[in-house]
């Protein structure tokens, strides 16, 4: 395979730094993924890769992992100075990705399977978010969907927290709420919400259910209309001593709960 040379002007590596900078996809729908442990992730998971940008004499370089290992890949090689305009952090190791993320509805989400949702309500941190994404699939959850004023999927440190996830988890974004409970009623699943203040804890709750959980903002928690919107408002049994608990830890305790009844062993 023949390794071709970039500069740092090259219309490719402007719409990385576009991408990375703002968070979203470039205009051609690709996704920059940093680092080998990532790439070797979303190869795992059966993306399309299409481009890879490495490091001369980079990490990358020096790893047992081998970019032209990728089928039908280009692959450049960016001089130091250049590379460092395209990376966002240090854990990029030297190599940089184009791949292209599976597109979901909303519709085919619901659709799934004996459905378990994470509902995210306008969560902003993205270690959170990705973090989020990884306990969902780790406990089995069919997929996420994230109401409007979330940070977006694609931030890339909601990818790097994923830790592949997000490759591999059905995922809709910036859905309204009226949309959202119009299409779970319509799907026969019942949307519970999480608050330190409610009377049922998610003991109670009958996991068989179809059932989206809503997990609120990291510092606000869930708004009344989202609270209002919920079937069900279900509390974390812990100690009283502590206010609230951690988005992230709100959402994996209670996947874990929905999970006792059908985990499968591992």
């Amino acid at each position: 395979m023949q390794i071709l040379s970039l500069g740092k002007h090259n219309p490719r590596l402007v719409q990385i730094r576009k991408a990375i900078q703002k968070g979203e996809l470039t205009s051609t729908g690709l996704l920059p993924v940093e680092g080998p442990k990532l790439l070797q992730e979303a190869a795992r998971s059966g993306l399309a890769i299409t481009e890879i940008f490495i490091q001369r004499g980079g990490r990358s370089g020096r790893s047992t992992f081998d970019p032209r290992s990728i089928a039908n890949a280009a692959v450049y090689e960016l001089e130091p100075e250049v590379f460092k305009t395209i990376q966002a952090t240090e854990h990029s190791q030297g190599i940089i990705a184009l791949v292209r993320p599976t597109a979901f509805s909303l519709n085919h989400i619901v659709s799934l399977t004996n459905p378990r949702l994470v509902v995210l309500a306008r969560l902003q941190d993205p270690g959170n978010v990705g973090t989020i994404l990884r306990i969902a699939e780790s406990f089995f959850a069919t997929g996420c969907i994230a109401l409007a004023g979330t940070v977006d999927v694609h931030n890339s440190k909601t990818v790097r927290a994923s830790a592949g996830s997000v490759f591999r988890l059905p995922h809709v974004w910036s859905v309204g709420l009226e949309e959202l409970c119009r299409v779970l009623k319509k799907a026969g699943m019942a949307l519970v919400g999480t608050s330190p203040a409610a009377s049922q804890s998610i003991q109670e709750w009958p996991w068989h259910r179809p059932t989206a959980v809503m997990i609120g903002n990291e510092g606000a928690g869930l708004s009344g209309e989202e609270k209002e919107r919920c079937d069900c408002v279900l509390r974390i049994p812990h100690n009283p001593a502590v206010e609230s608990l951690n988005s992230a830890i709100a959402a994996a305790v209670t996947l874990y709960e929905a999970s006792k009844h059908e985990r499968k062993s591992v």
